[in-house]
């Protein structure tokens, strides 16, 4: 009996290896689900996802995410918050979602806009605390203002808006790149910034074109060796200190696409050239170009076999937003497939709850969605990778579990 109990501990493995393949395999064919509720249609799952997230934040998520990275604070909220804008635009103001949205929306900026959410950064920097806070605070708040009737916008938030603004041109005509932290400068922040401004030129007089313009000649003169803004750069002057990567290049395409479309559209090439790559039959995005080996930190996350699991999630958003809907969707799907999700009641979370940040950005990569009900995604080779597995699995599994044949010890004399 214990030899028995033993076989099957030392099995367990390969049945939760043999278990998750199976379930990943099924779970790749993922629909979105579409609830309809006068005078609207909506996303019920990613309503779901983000009524998960709201749970989460409500049992103090950002708070733990904030124990785990610099910025988790900060970071968590505004991308909840950028996820309510992308799923209430198109509501009606009328709708109880729109509704739903817009008390989130606050909450938030609340958030944001408090000692809390400004406590890692420092304030005496060239951008009150830096271009992190500054790029991804004033982004929000410009987003939370265009959803707002111009009669019903705070006036303080309204003035606050256009005083971040003013500051952001100020110092982008010294520095391409303003600091996040001292010594340390990344494009991605600084494109938050700019991006603002974008977007203070669509909500009120415009002012901000020749800033925009200007900057955007001083980025295209200091590329890295791939012709795609860096990772990282020197803050005395913009120059690369690291090229680019999936995570961070991702990202900044979302909102580049805001400051120039253009110029955007040609960084996307390179990036898909670049980064975009099948693993075991399935797209992903790498966190470093191809023909470069790199390991993960903070900012990739988890890696295997060099896609990273921060890159790949964003770069969801980004081949959306693009126009490379197959290649989205099979990564949404894979993400649905091998992310564990989980739902109850009318919340929907991911990996068992453990990383809220996760959560995060897969809804907010989700919120950028459309209608894709024609495109369809062919997992043949991993569907055959996994057979194949299964198979050995199966094997090893029967050779260790299989009762033994019954011995006798009693010599038999036919006669």
């Amino acid at each position: 009996m214990i030899n028995k109990i033993l076989k099957v501990v030392f099995c367990l493995p390969a049945i939760v290896v043999l278990l998750v393949i199976l379930f990943s395999n099924i779970n790749l064919y993922y629909t979105p689900e579409i609830t309809f509720v006068a005078p609207d249609s909506v996303r019920a799952d990613l309503l779901k996802e983000l009524r998960g997230l709201k749970s989460a934040l409500h049992d103090n998520a950002d708070i733990k995410m904030q124990r785990l990275y610099p910025e988790g604070y900060l970071f968590m909220n505004a991308i909840y918050g950028l996820a309510w804008c992308n799923f209430m635009e198109g509501l009606s103001n009328e709708s109880e979602y729109f509704e739903e949205g817009t008390v989130e929306l606050k909450k938030t900026w609340d958030k944001i806009d408090s000692d809390r959410g400004r406590s890692p950064f420092n304030e005496s920097l060239p951008l009150r605390y830096g271009a992190f806070y500054t790029g991804w605070s004033t982004y929000f708040l410009g987003r939370k203002l265009s959803l707002e009737h111009p009669t019903k916008r705070k006036e303080s938030e309204v003035t606050y808006f256009k005083q971040q603004c003013d500051s952001i041109a100020a110092v982008v005509k010294e520095r391409i790149y303003p600091v996040s932290y001292y010594g340390g400068a990344w494009p991605a922040d600084a494109i938050l910034c700019i991006a603002s401004l974008s977007w203070h030129d669509k909500l009120f007089e415009p002012r901000y074109a020749e800033v925009r313009k200007a900057w955007l000649e001083k980025v295209k003169n200091n590329l890295d060796v791939h012709g795609l803004i860096p990772h990282s750069v020197s803050p005395l002057n913009g120059k690369p200190v690291e090229s680019a990567r999936g995570s961070s290049q991702g990202l900044m395409l979302i909102f580049l696409r805001e400051i120039d479309a253009s110029f955007a559209s040609e960084q996307f090439a390179i990036f898909r050239s670049n980064f975009l790559d099948r693993t075991l039959g399935l797209s992903g995005i790498r966190e470093y170009p191809k023909g470069e080996f790199g390991i993960g930190d903070v900012d990739s996350g988890p890696m295997l076999f060099q896609v990273g699991s921060a890159a790949t999630l964003v770069g969801m958003q980004t081949l959306c937003l693009y126009g490379d809907v197959e290649n989205s969707v099979q990564m949404r799907d894979v993400i649905e497939a091998v992310a564990f999700p989980y739902e109850r009641d009318d919340r929907k979370s991911y990996l068992f709850g453990l990383m809220p940040i996760a959560d995060a950005f897969i809804t907010w990569s989700h919120s950028v969605e459309r209608s894709h009900d024609n495109v369809s995604s062919s997992f043949t080779t991993f569907h055959v990778i996994s057979a194949a597995v299964c198979i050995a699995l199966g094997v090893f599994l029967w050779i260790i579990l299989r009762p033994k044949k019954p011995t006798s010890d009693v010599l038999h004399v036919p006669w």
